[in-house]
């Protein structure tokens, strides 16, 4: 029998799916009862890594990993699945009740999941996140999937990218004229 775990029984307040290179969100889901402002959020998270790489002191881009507060981390965990390749960027606002490599797992499974999913729709990624929205579901259920027991983060009945059911969205034809 499966056991129902609690609502915030993951271990993030929140985790975002941003698009690499524009910072734009694609899909996010809030575990706990704060209020996010998520533009403003995943604006912030790219401007980070954009400042982080102005004050480099090498030619190499730097990526941000985590950031560390009293209460809470914000862990990144960036996918650049070969080079030409549109890069994903997954970020969770941790409640730091777990080790960070196992949240850093945890985040790497699910970005990747989400790029294995969604790659033809993320290379030629004009702006539109409503395919995306789908995904909504599956970080719905990892809350529940959670296993804090085992060092490798438990996505059970998710072994396949193909789980995740798309909706056929109905093709746009452009606006039609209505005649008075």
């Amino acid at each position: 029998m499966k056991e129902i775990l609690h609502k915030n029984s993951i271990p993030f307040h929140s985790i975002y799916l941003i698009d690499g290179e524009t910072g734009c969100e694609l899909i996010s889901k809030n575990y706990s009862d704060n209020e996010y402002d998520v533009n403003v959020i995943t604006g912030m998270f790219k401007a980070l890594e954009s400042f982080i790489n102005h004050l480099a002191y090498s030619d190499r881009y730097e990526y941000l990993q985590e950031i560390n507060f009293k209460g809470l981390r914000i862990v990144y965990e960036r996918y650049n699945p070969a080079f030409g390749k549109k890069s994903l960027l997954c970020v969770g606002i941790s409640k730091k009740v777990e080790d960070a490599k196992i949240e850093h797992a945890f985040l790497q499974k699910i970005v990747i999941d989400f790029y294995n999913v969604y790659e033809p729709i993320i290379q030629h990624f004009k702006g539109d996140v409503m395919p995306f929205q789908c995904f909504f579901n599956r970080l719905e259920e990892y809350q529940y999937n959670w296993n804090s027991d085992q060092k490798e983060p438990s996505f059970l009945g998710y072994n396949s990218p193909q789980i995740v059911k798309t909706l056929n969205f109905p093709e746009f034809h452009g606006f039609q004229r209505i005649s008075d």
